[in-house]
């Protein structure tokens, strides 16, 4: 059986500002790598969780889950760039990649072309979901998705019908990983001719952007769900600032 391996995470084993801050960039190089596998089926493979260590080893299947040892310095890793930095996560994730390509027989140019298009793309994490026009054929939008090392900001591009880009409106700023917003982002569409955006099941929570404004707007509208359920879906997928485990249970608990 074929899953789209949609995660490849590196794990650092410790805990602190170090740990935290090699996790969020590697969420974004590693994300962008796996966004450029364009949904590679990988044979009973869904995730790859990598432990970084003194020496590379395949440790095998956890259901879908395959478990890899990486070797991994450091302590040279905290010496070099920012630039350098993200070089150092870019080859160790295509090195699990291809090491699991050749004990398992993928295909190994999914994961070089990959490779070659986050070195095009200079780590930036950007991405567009297809293009949508209006009814009255004068425009075009799409939504846009970009992350960095702190959060993800989900915006709506807006765009004449010649594709030429006439403005960027944010809608919100998330979280880095998608499970926070990728439901929302799927259902997106033209409300009239002037505005587009994301909403939810029975339009109860619609975010918006406009042509004629520059700031987006929320609505709630209570059907199937109260006030108070599609607040506390609003501010789930909202980026907060969370510096504590106590930050993290009185965030969840609101």
């Amino acid at each position: 059986m074929s899953h789209k391996l949609d995660d490849i995470t590196l794990y650092y084993s410790s805990e602190g500002e170090l740990e935290k801050k090699f996790t969020m960039k590697q969420n974004v190089v590693s994300d962008l790598y796996i966004q450029y596998l364009n949904g590679y089926k990988a044979p009973k493979t869904s995730r790859i969780t990598v432990r970084l260590t003194e020496q590379d080893n395949i440790n095998g299947y956890f259901g879908s889950v395959l478990g890899v040892d990486i070797k991994f310095d450091k302590d040279k890793y905290w010496t070099l760039s920012n630039k350098k930095q993200n070089q150092v996560i870019l080859d160790t994730v295509h090195h699990v990649a291809i090491l699991c390509a050749d004990k398992y027989g993928w295909d190994k140019s999914i994961f070089k072309e990959a490779y070659s298009k986050v070195l095009e793309a200079d780590f930036k994490y950007i991405f567009e979901s297809k293009k949508k026009t209006s009814k009255d054929r004068k425009h075009k939008a799409t939504v846009e998705i970009k992350k960095d090392e702190t959060c993800t900001t989900i915006s709506v591009a807006f765009y004449d019908k010649s594709d030429n880009k006439i403005k960027t409106i944010e809608l919100f700023k998330s979280f880095q990983h998608i499970m926070f917003y990728g439901r929302i982002i799927k259902k997106n569409k033209w409300f009239n001719n002037e505005e587009f955006g994301l909403y939810t099941k029975n339009e109860e929570l619609i975010i918006s952007a406009s042509l004629n404004k520059n700031e987006s707007k929320s609505i709630i509208i209570e059907e199937s769900k109260n006030k108070e359920e599609l607040e506390g879906l609003l501010r789930r997928i909202t980026y907060q600032k969370l510096d504590s485990k106590k930050d993290i249970v009185e965030w969840m608990n609101k």
